[in-house]
């Protein structure tokens, strides 16, 4: 049998939890209501805690998916989803340069 300390008890958690759910909703930012919708640099590099004007710059590069609209650049998910999986790609080792007294030395030794 509940007894008044129990139920103010049982209000006050609830009243907590009710508290603590919109602190956390407001934190966290809404998703757009359209999945298809392109994502502006700012919203990607916030998600990727990359910078802006360096998502823009390797995608003017060519070396991001992306979706330019005359100057402003947008993304879609599956572009942000390449972009992650090309940041976990295995960095290539620079190429080794070599002379070409090297190439010719090697090419009379053969």
């Amino acid at each position: 049998m509940e007894t008044e300390h129990d139920v103010a008890t049982s209000g006050d958690v609830a009243a907590a939890i009710r508290e603590l759910a919109a602190a956390v909703r407001a934190t966290v930012p809404e998703p757009p209501a359209d999945p298809d919708a392109l994502l502006t640099a700012e919203e990607v590099g916030e998600l990727l805690q990359l910078s802006p004007r360096t998502l823009k710059d390797q995608a003017a590069a060519g070396v991001l998916p992306h979706h330019r609209f005359g100057k402003h650049y947008r993304f879609t998910r599956g572009d942000v989803a390449e972009i992650v999986r090309l940041s976990a790609a295995p960095v290539q080792p620079p190429r080794r340069r070599v002379s070409v007294q090297d190439v010719a030395q090697d090419f009379r030794a053969a």
